[in-house]
């Protein structure tokens, strides 16, 4: 196994604990601090995939939960949704829900290698072999889950670009931001290219706010990643733009262009790519661990058929990449239909009033209001 992060994990701790001998090859040299950047949210189905692992999720690594969402359009009004009852989503320390994950990998009979960066990787008739910096390993199969710079991917040539979402993601972090509603999800919607800055208290003294935007606009600009984060909030949203100009701020920008890649294949002989490096498009809040860890679960399924079968051909793959599809590619057309329809303002002001509009652009979940109000009207109050 390649990275010991979500997707690692989740495929080799089934592995360990129905008696496959498992080696996870971590390029980090021991764990992490505090590591939040960006979106570090657990989806309600990344706890269930938690749960089935094992996982405490009454840990210290869970921070504030989320159980609401306000959508602002571009004129500045908006309306609150609240989450059905037992759904919320889950801020995380990274680097910590990380090394949970690890334990537990550890804890069931897993074999960890820190400090092992992964240089190439080959395939034979016989077996896989990953080369690291000072040794060769040998396995039946390899599972690729080391990101989005993983390995295989630059070996075999697999990464391409999305065709039709090249974006750039922008967080910035906040030790407060006034006004911004507790335990809610706040997105404001802008209708040109796809912009939105969204976000919400992580946990008390620390807020962040992501900005996605359209790469070609932020390259037309010349700016820098926070003077087009900057630029984009004074053009549409006064409301956050006087906050982000004048709340106090923590840590370091995070910055990542293009966010989205797409992938050729996930499965070759001998080999599965799981996570990150089976393909990225920017998900909605929480679901990129939430797709990673469904990954690893599948990539472990078809590790103990192939095993038990002794056969690692490509073929003998298709149905993780059968499985791949029912799980996750209903979320992500629903994602890729999302996000065209976040240019269209005109849709997105329809849908500030009109409960069919909203819906359709945002799914049932956004049927009922909680609550409503404009941006525009709290600040002449």
């Amino acid at each position: 196994m390649i990275g010991a992060g979500p997707a690692g994990c989740a495929a080799a701790i089934p592995l360990v604990c129905t008696g496959h001998r498992v080696l996870v090859l971590e390029r980090k040299p021991s764990e992490d601090g505090e590591d939040i950047t960006s979106g570090e949210l657990l989806a309600p189905q990344a706890q269930h995939e938690c749960h089935q692992l094992g996982i405490d999720l009454s840990a210290d690594w869970l921070l504030d939960r989320v159980d609401g969402v306000r959508n602002v359009y571009p004129d500045l009004s908006w309306t609150y949704h609240r989450f059905p009852a037992g759904v919320q989503y889950v801020q995380v320390d990274r680097g910590r829900f990380n090394a949970a994950l690890r334990t537990r990998l550890v804890a069931v009979g897993g074999r960890l290698l820190w400090g092992a960066r992964v240089t190439g990787v080959g395939f034979g008739s016989d077996a896989a072999t990953a080369q690291t910096d000072g040794a060769a390993y040998r396995a039946r199969l390899l599972i690729d889950a080391g990101g989005r710079y993983s390995p295989a991917l630059r070996v075999l040539n697999l990464k391409t670009d999305d065709p039709e979402f090249s974006q750039i993601g922008v967080a910035v972090f906040f030790e407060s931001f006034r006004d911004t509603p507790l335990h809610t999800w706040d997105r404001h919607f802008y209708g040109q290219h796809g912009a939105m800055i969204s976000g919400s208290r992580i946990r008390p003294g620390l807020y962040r706010y992501i900005l996605e935007a359209d790469l070609a606009d932020k390259q037309a600009t010349r700016m820098r990643p926070v003077e087009f984060y900057e630029s984009i909030a004074r053009q549409h949203d006064p409301w956050l733009y006087e906050r982000i100009m004048s709340e106090p701020r923590t840590g370091n920008v995070w910055a990542m262009a293009p966010i989205g890649y797409r992938v050729t294949a996930v499965a070759r002989d001998r080999l599965l790519l799981a996570g990150d490096a089976a393909g990225y498009l920017a998900p909605l809040t929480g679901q990129g661990i939430e797709f990673a860890m469904r990954m690893g679960r599948l990539a472990a399924d078809t590790a103990q058929q192939a095993l038990a079968h002794n056969d690692f051909s490509a073929d003998a793959f298709a149905g993780y990449i059968q499985g791949r599809r029912d799980e996750c590619d209903t979320a992500l057309a629903y994602l890729r239909h999302l996000l065209h329809r976040l240019r269209d303002r005109d849709a997105l002001l329809r849908a500030a009033h009109d409960d069919d509009a909203r819906v359709e652009i945002f799914g049932p979940m956004m049927a009922e209001v909680a609550d409503r109000g404009s941006l525009t009207g709290e600040m002449r109050g």
